[in-house]
């Protein structure tokens, strides 16, 4: 019994901190919290640069730049009405992104991202389809699902191009992280 008494004694004495080891580790965690916030505000997300190589790039009779290309994307792709050229005008658009126009920075990264995912989304609803009509099988919600996916590239694109050539100045659809949209949860909920 004395035994266990000296133990927790000795036990609650190793624990012990004074007032001055206690605002000592005060201290600490508030500059600790300092740094991160100071980190946080170094590592902008929104910040972005063009590192594209159109060298080679000779396609619509337009300069060979991002900004030329992004606007004739959002333009062109506002016109396709026939289910038919979805894919392929998906296609198209991110195979030159990958191969000649590129940015760096998260949150356009996320949003070029998010468009790649789509294009794969409208692939994939474009074999549905496919499938669908080989079989004689209903096809309405595999076309809505199809409609649905280019629609919001197309507003995806649109919102790049307000990005791009605007500095985010002009109406968008609010489905981009560069411009903290408000249906970029809708978007992504409806991707993932």
């Amino acid at each position: 019994m004395l035994t266990a008494f000296l133990l927790s004694g000795l036990l609650i004495g190793c624990t012990k901190k004074t007032a001055p080891e206690l605002e000592i580790e005060e201290e600490s965690v508030i500059a600790e919290e300092e740094n991160i916030q100071e980190v946080k505000e170094d590592s902008d997300t929104k910040s972005w640069k063009n590192t594209s190589t159109p060298e080679g790039f000779s396609n619509y009779g337009i300069e060979p730049t991002l900004n030329a290309w992004i606007a004739f994307h959002s333009e062109d792709i506002s016109k396709t009405t026939d289910t038919n050229d979805y894919y392929l005008k998906s296609e198209r658009i991110i195979k030159e992104h990958e191969k000649y126009f590129r940015i760096e920075g998260e949150d356009l990264q996320k949003d070029f991202d998010n468009l790649r995912m789509l294009k794969l989304a409208i692939s994939h609803f474009n074999n549905v389809i496919s499938v669908q009509e080989k079989d004689g099988t209903d096809t309405e919600d595999s076309y809505n699902q199809l409609n649905k996916s280019f629609k919001y590239f197309s507003e995806l694109l649109h919102d790049i191009n307000i990005v791009i050539n605007y500095n985010g100045d002009g109406e968008t659809y609010g489905v981009t992280h560069q411009l903290d949209g408000d249906k970029v949860e809708e978007l992504e909920s409806f991707l993932y």
